[in-house]
């Protein structure tokens, strides 16, 4: 049970970090939040590792379970959060973490593959009843403010943003079985991400127009406050729920943060909650529990 409950407390850190997140992307842009928030993070999962392991970044190997981690924290960190972080700005977080809810439909499939794990009649009945939920609150939000080319993109870029959060979240599977510490692999995960985002940065002529933005204090406050929850604590837990439950009970567990997100972004973001947006978010949830208890 502790993993399972390290899984919701990661949900409640997503939940936190969506709304940060999508503020100070409306201020300073998505790719310059998704860019500085690491050069928070990753400072203060070494010293979280120093504490653990007595040295600041793991020996480095080329050893498969590191290569694996490498890879899942370059395709989680970077690739997935530019696409995410995208989302969260051009359709908000309570939409973007909606979609999302597709991540264990896409686990699943991936790990079917991957992992030989088994895919019966009720998780198939999940894939359809997590993507029902999800057609059903894009169906009613398009009746009360119709979806426009912008809101479009970033429905399918959150998709995109779920497909490789899918894959890394698998890749980190297989890397802890090797029996890697979670900071560990963690810092491993989140260097790995930082690289492509500097080098992504350098290369759209961004890298110093990146920082000149915190000028910005309250941008820089809500990316560091953010940066310290999700990056670090929410990824930690993720990892020690990964160690001690399946790879599809901790990623439903963590995707329960649309239904954690709904009063909030009633407040913060003026969405207006329906009745259809409501049934259609916990169908979504709903449809992910179904495909990984039975």
């Amino acid at each position: 049970m502790l993993g399972q409950l390290f899984a919701v407390l990661t949900a409640f850190c997503w939940a936190h970090n969506s709304v940060f997140y999508s503020i100070a992307g409306r201020r300073v842009s998505s790719r310059t939040v998704t860019h500085i928030r690491l050069w928070i993070a990753l400072p203060a999962v070494m010293i979280v590792h120093f504490f653990f392991h007595g040295r600041f970044f793991p020996e480095i190997s080329l050893t498969l379970p590191y290569i694996l981690m490498a890879v899942s924290g370059f395709v989680g960190f970077f690739i997935a959060d530019i696409l995410i972080f995208y989302g969260f700005v051009a359709i908000g977080p309570g939409r973007t973490l909606l979609i999302l809810t597709l991540s264990p439909v896409l686990a699943a499939i991936l790990s079917f593959f991957i992992l030989n794990e088994s895919l019966g009649l009720a998780q198939t009945a999940g894939i359809a009843v997590t993507i029902g939920g999800i057609l059903i609150v894009i169906y009613n939000e398009n009746r009360i403010e119709k979806i426009d080319s912008n809101i479009f993109r970033g429905i399918i870029i959150a998709v995109l943003g779920a497909v490789a959060q899918a894959a890394a979240m698998v890749l980190s599977k297989m890397g802890l079985s090797g029996g890697m510490h979670p900071v560990s692999a963690n810092v491993i995960r989140i260097a790995s991400g930082f690289a492509g985002l500097v080098i992504f940065a350098l290369i759209r002529g961004e890298f110093l127009n990146d920082f000149r933005k915190m000028k910005d204090t309250r941008a820089l406050t809500l990316i560091g406050t953010a940066a310290l929850i999700g990056p670090v604590l929410g990824i930690i837990l993720t990892l020690y729920a990964l160690q001690m439950a399946p790879v599809g009970i901790v990623t439903t567990l963590t995707q329960i943060s649309p239904v954690i997100l709904l009063p909030f972004e009633a407040a913060f973001f003026k969405r207006k909650i329906t009745l259809p947006v409501l049934a259609g978010t916990l169908t979504a949830v709903a449809g992910a529990v179904l495909l990984f208890m039975f």
